[in-house]
């Protein structure tokens, strides 16, 4: 049985006017952060089916259901986005809304030598955009666009960390 602040999650879905609003609060939820700390993956994926395998559910079921997607986004982006493909998304209004706002958001970093720069674009992009840090070794870091990662080019300015 998970662990979650399901009061104050319960308010923030009711007053939600968007995906977006939604994802953004819940995100803020400390509860859900300290959920992914302690729960593994396989925990949450089997909670979510529990939550929403009925047709008729209640508000906290709903509500624990988007809690525990959100909670999945603590994760490292690859067992995140692999933990995304079990669930059902269908079974919630903004499910794959969420999904797709997760998606666009999510920061990867890569370290790659020089020579493979052109082969990590494609992958980041196969892997589905958002912001990225792509790091070149010997710590060079680009900020790649979503435009610069589709076409495997990086124009912009190079900083050293």
């Amino acid at each position: 049985m998970i662990s979650i602040d399901t009061e104050a999650l319960k308010r923030e879905y009711l007053f939600a006017n968007s995906a977006a609003q939604l994802y953004r609060h819940f995100r803020e939820n400390i509860s859900l952060q300290n959920l992914s700390e302690i729960e593994k993956l396989e925990v949450l994926v089997e909670e979510y089916k529990t939550r929403t395998e009925k047709n008729e559910r209640s508000i906290e079921e709903v509500v624990e259901a988007y809690g525990i997607l959100l909670a999945v986004t603590f994760y490292d982006y690859e067992k995140a986005a692999k933990a995304f493909k079990k669930f059902d998304l269908s079974r919630l209004e903004w499910g794959k809304d969420l999904e797709d706002i997760y998606r666009r958001q999510a920061r990867i970093t890569i370290y790659v030598t020089e020579q493979g720069r052109a082969q990590a674009l494609r992958e980041i992009h196969a892997l589905g955009g958002g912001a990225v840090n792509y790091i070149t070794v010997p710590g060079t870091v680009i900020e790649c666009d979503s435009e610069q990662i589709k076409s495997g080019t990086s124009n912009m300015p190079t900083t050293n960390e």
